[in-house]
C-alpha cells in the first residue's frame, strides 16, 4: 500500500507472515487452526484478519479459524473459535471434533481422553477408532413447534440450543430446498432469539440415516457441515417420535456422515445429553506468506 505521500505502507495483513497453521475439515466443514502457544490471539483475531485467512480465493479459506492453548488446570485445552465474518462462536461441532484430534496431535492433551473448554461450557472428548468424539452439553430450551409459517415441502419446525441455538425444518427433501434463499430469513426470524440462528432442514434417506442442510449464521451461508446442527437435528427427530435409536445417523453435504447418540438427563430445561463423532482429518499444513487484509474484499 502507498500512503498520501507516497512511502510504503506496512498492511494490516503482513504481521501474518511467517506464521504456521494446519487446515482441517470435519465433515467438509472446513478450519484455518493455530497453536495459540505459539501465536497469540491478538495477532490473528481481529475480523479483518479473520475474514482475509478464510476468503477462500485470496487467503487459506475456511468456514472459521480455531486457536487452541493449554487451559489447566481447569481443562486440558482451551479453544477459540471464530467464524469467517470475524464474529466469536461459542461453540462449533465439527470444530470441536477437530480440536481433539489437533490437541492429541499437538501433545496437548491425550487421546484416550480430554478436557476441552469452550464458551459454551467444558467438553469431554476422546478418539475412538480414529475418529474424534464430544460429549456436549445437555441440550437446552427445545420447542417441538415454532411460529413459523410453512413453505411447500417443510412440514414441521421446531428449535433447540445445542450450543448454540438452531431452527429445525423437517421437510420431503433437503437436497430440494433453497437454501441460500429460505435461510437468511429464518436464520434472522425474530423467533430465533435475538441474536438469530442456524438453520437445518432434515429428510429421511431410504436405509433409514437422514440427509441435512444447514445455514450457518457467522458464514452467512450453506456449509457442508455442522456439528451442532447434527445434534439439533437429532433430538428434533427423537421429539417428534421420528428418530428412536439411541444413535441417529446423519448425512451431510460432503456424503460424509455424522453420528449423533443422545441419553436422557433430569437436568432442568434440558431433556437429552448428546455424544457427537464424525470427522477431524488434517487437509495439510503450512506457513503463511502473503495474505493482505483487503485480500478479503
Amino acid at each position: 500500500m502507498v500512503g498520501d505521500h507516497g512511502e510504503r505502507l506496512m498492511s494490516p495483513g503482513s504481521a501474518l507472515h511467517g506464521i504456521p497453521f494446519v487446515k482441517m475439515t470435519g465433515s467438509g466443514n472446513d478450519f484455518v487452526f493455530f497453536d495459540g502457544r505459539h501465536v497469540s490471539l491478538e495477532r490473528v483475531t481481529s475480523p479483518e484478519i479473520i475474514q482475509s485467512i478464510c476468503n477462500r480465493h485470496n487467503g487459506i479459506g475456511a468456514d472459521g479459524i480455531v486457536i487452541l492453548e493449554p487451559a489447566l488446570p481447569r481443562a486440558d485445552v482451551r479453544i477459540h473459535y471464530f467464524n469467517s465474518d470475524g464474529t466469536p462462536a461459542d461453540l462449533c461441532g465439527n470444530a470441536t471434533l477437530c480440536s481433539t484430534a489437533m490437541s492429541a496431535m499437538l501433545g496437548l492433551a491425550g487421546d484416550s481422553g480430554m478436557t476441552l473448554t469452550t464458551p459454551a461450557g467444558l467438553i469431554s472428548s476422546r478418539i475412538v477408532a480414529g475418529l474424534p468424539e464430544i460429549d456436549l452439553q445437555p441440550v437446552t430450551s427445545i420447542r417441538a413447534d415454532m411460529p413459523i409459517d410453512l413453505m411447500p415441502g417443510e412440514q414441521r419446525i421446531g428449535f433447540a440450543v445445542a450450543g448454540i441455538p438452531h431452527v429445525v425444518i423437517l421437510c420431503a427433501d433437503a437436497d430440494q430446498v433453497d437454501v441460500e434463499g429460505r435461510g437468511p430469513l429464518l436464520r434472522r426470524h425474530e423467533a430465533s432469539g435475538p441474536l438469530g440462528a442456524n438453520v437445518n432442514w432434515v429428510s429421511p434417506m431410504p436405509n433409514g440415516h437422514w440427509r441435512y442442510r444447514t445455514f450457518e449464521r457467522g458464514v452467512e451461508g450453506e456449509t457442508l457441515a455442522c456439528g451442532t446442527g447434527a445434534v439439533a437435528t437429532a433430538v428434533l427427530l427423537t421429539s417428534w417420535g421420528l428418530a428412536a435409536a439411541p444413535t441417529v445417523t446423519i448425512r451431510t453435504s460432503s456424503g460424509r456422515d455424522l453420528n449423533v447418540r443422545l441419553s436422557t438427563t433430569t437436568e432442568p430445561l434440558a431433556g437429552y445429553q448428546p455424544t457427537l463423532r464424525g470427522e477431524g482429518r488434517v487437509v495439510f499444513r503450512g506457513v503463511i506468506e502473503s495474505i493482505c487484509a483487503d485480500a478479503a474484499r
